[in-house]
């Protein structure tokens, strides 16, 4: 059984009719949320650094979930959102999976905007985290259902969804990342977003109340040293940040990194705090606004 929630208002006129079981309605949590990694087994948790509803200079982006149980067995789905500007966090269920069940929603921020969970101002150019929970207790592996997420902006009039990233939510696990690393590139009609998300759980899968300090560190690949300066940022538990065109930052080379600079190896530290890390690196053609997106790797060797 597919269940869904049409849930893209604007586009609804310039979308084909689709017929579907039944729509999926979101309600409060009867329970506080709780993380579960997969190391302790009961269930698990899995995270999404990015989920938004922004507007750009000429269209809108949106975020669409597919949440899917690849077992005979169901489970209940809860979910957690942390907005990025720090405003309150919004909790919930999406209900019950069946066995190989299938939930979609084409605009997640706008789901929380029809259950009451959110108001249309609280939802609109904004974006954060999203952990979910399986709450099966034999849902141990993390591979007993899988979180996608769509990121794509649809233009005024019929012209349909315009542009489209995706990328899997990964299943939270205990001894998880303290330092990050990935590339950015900044060349004529290219530049290179990078995000970093402070999970809320240590090494042992608690959930930590403290805030992280993570440090950035700049190396150009073509002569093997550090290079700009090393900002630090603060993250609250399940806080992302989102550093826009890395190289040019603000439009005026922000980390002061060499002239002519048109790759660097990017390090992510954390130099205090006690939770786990996340991030993501996005390559994006500023003419057409085509990305792609890449999780950031884990670096063992802190700067």
């Amino acid at each position: 059984m597919k269940r869904t929630l049409i849930l893209l208002a604007i586009a609804a006129a310039a979308l084909t009719p689709a017929a579907y079981a039944r729509n999926l309605k979101i309600t409060s949590l009867s329970r506080p949320f709780m993380i579960r990694v997969t190391d302790t087994g009961a269930g698990f948790s899995v995270d999404f650094p990015i989920v938004g509803r922004v507007r750009g200079t000429s269209t809108t982006f949106f975020t669409s979930l597919d949440i899917t149980n690849n077992t005979a067995q169901p489970t209940d789905v809860d979910f957690f959102y942390t907005p990025a500007d720090g405003s309150a966090t919004r909790s919930g269920t999406f209900g019950t999976l069946q066995g190989f069940d299938d939930i979609h929603t084409d605009d997640f921020l706008q789901s929380l905007v029809d259950a009451g969970v959110t108001t249309p101002n609280q939802a609109d150019n904004t974006f954060g985290t999203l952990l979910l929970t399986f709450n099966n207790p034999s849902f141990t592996k993390g591979t007993e259902a899988t979180a996608v997420a769509r990121v794509y902006s649809f233009a005024a009039g019929t012209s349909g969804p315009t542009y489209g990233l995706s990328y899997r939510a990964t299943p939270l696990h205990t001894d998880g990342a303290h330092s990050l690393a990935s590339v950015a590139r900044s060349t004529p009609g290219l530049v290179t977003n990078i995000g970093i998300e402070n999970v809320g759980i240590n090494d042992s899968g608690n959930s930590v109340s403290a805030p992280v300090t993570v440090r950035l560190s700049f190396f150009d690949p073509t002569t093997g040293t550090a290079v700009g300066t090393q900002p630090t940022f603060n993250l609250a538990p399940g806080q992302v940040i989102q550093i826009n065109d890395v190289i040019n930052n603000a439009g005026k080379n922000a980390f002061q990194l060499p002239a002519g600079t048109s790759s660097v190896i990017v390090f992510v530290d954390e130099i205090a705090g006690t939770s786990q890390i996340s991030g993501y690196a996005v390559q994006k053609d500023t003419s057409t606004n085509d990305g792609s997106f890449v999780l950031m790797q884990e670096s063992k060797t802190p700067f």
